[in-house]
């Protein structure tokens, strides 16, 4: 038995309403400026227009940038998490559609004698069990481009039991219609939707496969339409890889899904489904025709056709094989994937699995108590939904196999940032950072499917408890699928201190250490990406020129430092301690290297045979024998001859101490260290010559630094703050370092109630347990005193 098919009234109201649920949690929980990782870049690229890293985004940067102009309420980083949260409530109510096309055809649920309420309301519930699972979650709070791709793979896959729905009528061909253009146009934001490929043409094949169509003409046009749509989504897949093999492979399976085509009276349906897609993928026209214009943000610099292929192909990563041992350079030396490599692979896919149901949970057994609990759940609803409707348990079966173990076969990732430092110890061999994002799409299909367990259980408590109380009883039961709310609200919030304001904070504390017009040289994505939405976003400090050694091996992001314009200082917003201490913009380049130069610089790692004498602007510096400097080193060494004594030289405290031999020029200010023209004198009294970083560290600047500009994401008024992720937790250790230095020259000074006051801050940036034994001791003899 299966109830009536649901109006379209009916099913936008239903739609409607899980992503208006969905989207009133993810407002509560969403992050009110800049996260770490990608979002300070994405961010920066939508403002002004720009290229982001490999393969660009256009689809996402055009988006962004409209939706962000348009709305002027708050900050713009607030604005594009907005965009995400609306485009993830989105996507719960496009699986509110399939969970509800698949609850209505379970026959428990249909016979009679069971609420009608029950249905719906159970597709709601098992969509918003989806929505909440802590990646998904993590993913709709902020800005990124998986929630977009999150609601194509949902509005496809409806669109895909529609067609079902619709098959015979001119409705048909308009949904594999808009299918096929929403995956070329998915291209432009993110590979991922591309993924619901083999479960959609696996669905639309069950379908008609279930039940044929009468007339057998009609059941020959139907394949041959299904083949179509599969030759169209393998050629998209070469084309969104920049792959030559895999794109000559899909465009003969296109070919032949045409013949097919043609010979059953399909031309017309095959060339327009070919043409609508390719309209989609034209957005990589956007990199092209931006990067000529030159924008501030401009990785890679697609400019080119063959660099936008490059781009396309991400040739900026290094390769990795699916056959490849991870840990180890593709090439001839690599030894091949191994079976403990495979086992970590998928024991790190069910790392992230338990963590879906369990993420603001501490103890232990609750973490295995919700995780059995949704397997048990997910087990239930799937079987159900299996002998209940082949077709839909198929579209969500090969979604889940695809997005889940599939992924973990495909992507072949280094063992997890928290998994198998047993046998390979060095961070080298491990991912940077958890890749549980990459799965996603598999933890939102078994939230639905244990949704649906619910509602199951539900109706036998309706149909087993009689009179009154099987209202209540189903209701009971029915919240469990809101259960995830509850259990992963703490670890999956934006909206709490200190991660609201982290990143934020440490780059406006970065971009302030630095002088006018100076140059500040990073390391990697976490202490650069949020400069850039700082500088782009809010047009924080400008003047500062951000080095990256990650992209400093790269020749075009050495190019665009040669040749960038200097940007004025504007004293009016800059902290006191700089505002008089400007002069006129430096005229001299960053770098002067030809482009034939940088070619060779970056193409290699350099080996210093001998000593070698290096004029550094007024430093004399001597290159020791046996040296090998990478690109980035080369890079460094020339804008430091060229600029020293014009502008400010200053690494991020974030960077490490690899000053190249110039340790005796470097002292500590704020979050940087800074490069003198002379040696620092470590006799002057407001210098703390031997910190317990190694150098010197200068105490008035750092002081004005610490107590009249930097900002504590909060930190400064909690009496106690949460354990945070590692790369959190290594901002705070950045944010500690100056302040616990100031309590080490306040002691020495024989102040010790300062000394306490800046380790009390210091431990709540930094509460292990030496500062805490430090407080108890500064308390007693600032008490003494």
């Amino acid at each position: 038995m299966t109830l009536p098919s649901p109006g379209r009234r009916a099913r936008l109201g239903l739609a409607a309403l899980t992503a208006a649920l969905a989207l009133g949690v993810y407002l509560l929980t969403l992050a009110p400026s800049v996260t770490l990782w990608d979002a300070g870049e994405f961010i920066a690229a939508a403002k002004v227009v720009g290229v982001p890293h490999p393969p660009g985004t256009p689809l996402w940067v055009m988006l962004a940038h409209v939706w962000g102009t348009l709305l002027p309420v708050g900050l713009f980083g607030w604005r594009l998490n907005l965009m995400t949260a609306v485009a993830s409530a989105a996507g719960a109510g496009c699986f509110a559609l399939i969970a509800w096309e698949a609850l209505r055809r379970v026959p428990a649920l249909a016979a009679e004698g069971g609420p009608r309420w029950l249905v719906p309301a159970g597709a709601v519930g098992a969509a918003l069990a989806g929505a909440f699972t802590f990646t998904n979650w993590q993913n709709s709070n902020e800005t990124e481009v998986y929630a977009i791709a999150t609601c194509t793979i949902g509005l496809t896959c409806w669109l895909a039991l529609r067609w079902r729905e619709v098959r015979g009528t001119p409705a048909a061909d308009r949904s594999l219609l808009l299918i096929v253009y929403l995956a070329g146009l998915s291209i432009g934001n993110h590979l991922l939707a591309l993924l619901a490929g083999p479960a959609i043409v696996g669905a639309l094949w069950m379908a008609q496969r279930e039940a044929p169509a009468a007339d057998p003409a009609t059941r020959s046009r139907e394949r041959a339409t299904v083949a179509v749509v599969a030759g169209v989504w393998l050629l998209l897949i070469g084309v969104g890889l920049g792959s030559t093999a895999l794109s000559l492979l899909g465009a003969l399976a296109f070919l032949a899904a045409f013949a097919w085509a043609a010979g059953h009276g399909r031309t017309r349906f095959a060339l327009v489904a070919l043409a609508v897609a390719l309209v989609g993928v034209t957005t990589y026209l956007f990199l092209y025709l931006r990067a000529g214009q030159h924008p501030i943000l401009n990785e890679a610099q697609p400019d080119t056709w063959q660099s936008l292929l490059d781009v396309i192909r991400r040739k900026q990563y290094p390769p990795r094989g699916p056959f490849d041992d991870p840990t180890v350079r593709h090439g001839p030396g690599n030894p091949g994937r191994s079976l403990l490599l495979i086992g970590l692979q998928i024991a790190n896919y069910f790392q992230y699995w338990a963590q879906q149901w369990s993420a603001g949970l501490t103890a232990r057994v609750g973490v295995v108590a919700a995780a059995t609990l949704y397997s048990v759940l997910g087990l239930l609803g799937s079987a159900a939904h299996r002998r209940a409707d082949r077709t839909g348990w198929t579209l969500l079966g090969l979604l889940f196999l695809v997005t889940g173990l599939g992924l973990v076969g495909y992507m072949n990732f280094k063992p997890g940032f928290s998994l198998g430092y047993q046998w390979f110890p060095s961070f080298a061999q491990h991912e940077v950072r958890e890749r549980d994002y990459f799965f996603v799409v598999s933890y939102v299909v078994w939230g639905i499917w244990a949704g649906m367990g619910v509602v199951l259980l539900a109706r036998r408590a309706w149909d087993r408890i009689g009179g009154a109380g099987r209202i209540p009883a189903a209701g009971a039961l029915l919240a469990l699928t809101l259960l995830p709310v509850a259990t992963n609200w703490a670890g999956a919030s934006r909206a709490r201190a200190p991660m609201s304001d982290l990143a934020r904070d440490f780059a406006y504390d970065a971009l302030n250490s630095v002088p006018p017009y100076g140059v500040l040289i990073t390391f990697g994505d976490n202490d650069t990406f949020p400069l850039w939405y700082l500088q782009e976003a809010e047009g924080v400090r400008q003047d500062v020129t951000v080095f990256c050694l990650a992209l400093a091996q790269t020749p075009w992001y050495l190019r665009q430092l040669r040749d960038r314009a200097v940007r004025p200082f504007d004293s009016t917003s800059a902290p006191a301690i700089w505002r008089d201490r400007a002069g006129p913009a430096p005229t001299t380049p960053l770098l002067n290297f030809t482009d034939e130069q940088i070619e060779l610089v970056t193409s290699s790692l350099h080996p210093v045979d001998q000593a070698t004498p290096v004029t550094l602007g007024p430093i004399a510096h001597v290159i020791p024998a046996g040296t090998v400097l990478a690109p980035n080193d080369v890079a460094l060494l020339n804008l430091i001859a060229l600029n020293l004594g014009h502008r400010p030289i200053v690494w991020s405290v974030s960077t490490g101490q690899s000053f190249l031999g110039l340790e005796r020029y470097v002292v500590l200010r704020g979050l940087g260290y800074h490069l003198l023209t002379a040696p620092v004198d470590t006799t002057d009294a407001g210098i703390l010559p031997a910190s317990a970083a190694g150098i010197p560290v200068d105490i008035p600047t750092t002081t004005r630094l610490v107590r009249e500009t930097f900002r504590w994401a909060h930190v400064d008024s909690m009496p106690e703050r949460p354990t945070l992720e590692p790369q959190a937790e290594g901002i705070l250790n950045n944010l500690a370092q100056p302040v616990l230095l100031l309590a080490v020259a306040a002691d020495r000074a024989g102040d010790p109630a300062q000394a306490l006051q800046y380790l009390i801050l210091g431990g709540r940036l930094r509460p292990d347990p030496q500062v805490k034994e430090a407080i108890t001791e500064m308390s007693r003899r600032a008490i003494g005193g």
